[in-house]
């Protein structure tokens, strides 16, 4: 079954050039122009990815990726759509966990190149063969699979990739900037660091509330995070 895109945005245009880019790569696509709608779209249906655009009226984007991240649906990854002018708001996006963004207008093909991009890396993700197991949790780079207590535990791309990167340098202590640039890979603005700060505090909360013996994500004063097993 080809993967199932939502689309939310209020531009009927950007939604046409989009599911027509989309399918033409045998994506599936459907799209909603108002976001209580397409939220509640999301909630109930299975979508492999969300496209969301921040400004939408009644609900916006930064709200709806919010309330997503704190849903059943937590772990879909999101591309936000925004203006050239919404530094701001790109920013504020991160932070509330989307995945990646695209500033209007965009190109259709780099849009697909982002969508294709994402979806391998959350399903098809296969860094090294290695099992990292420690206290209990346990990560499976190869199936993109990571299992506390035995039970899978859902992430985002993102935070799978932030979990990895510091589990498999257990005796580093990786700065804000360090970690934005290895994982995000963008050239942002100092206080988008921010954006490093809120996902450890999403992954240390779902790691917690999973976990009741250990700790795992250590903050280094003065530095930033590093992976260390600490018994609570």
């Amino acid at each position: 079954m080809n993967p199932k895109i939502l689309i939310i945005d209020d531009d009927e245009n950007i939604c046409n050039i989009a599911r027509i880019a989309l399918e033409a790569q045998d994506f599936q696509v459907e799209s909603v122009m108002e976001g209580e709608k397409g939220l509640e779209k999301l909630l109930n249906e299975d979508f492999h990815l969300l496209i969301l655009d921040i400004m939408l009226p009644e609900k916006d984007g930064l709200e709806i990726c919010k309330e997503i991240r704190n849903s059943p649906k937590s772990s879909i990854p999101i591309i936000m759509l925004t203006a050239k002018t919404e530094e701001v708001d790109r920013i504020l996006g991160l932070e509330l966990g989307a995945d990646d963004y695209l500033t209007k207008p965009f190109s259709p093909r780099e849009l697909t190149a982002r969508v294709k991009a994402i979806l391998r890396r959350s399903e098809t993700y296969q860094p090294t063969k290695r099992v990292y197991q420690k206290g209990n949790l346990k990560i499976e780079p190869e199936s993109y699979k990571i299992h506390v207590n035995h039970k899978e535990l859902p992430l985002t791309p993102k935070e799978f990739e932030l979990l990895l990167l510091l589990i498999q340098q257990q005796s580093k202590a990786f700065t804000r900037k360090e970690i934005l640039q290895k994982i995000w890979g963008y050239d942002l603005p100092v206080d988008s660091t921010r954006t490093v700060d809120e996902h450890i505090k999403r992954l240390r909360n779902k790691i917690n509330h999973a976990d009741k013996t250990y700790s795992y994500i250590q903050t280094v004063r003065g530095v930033g995070y590093k992976f260390e097993v600490i018994e609570k």
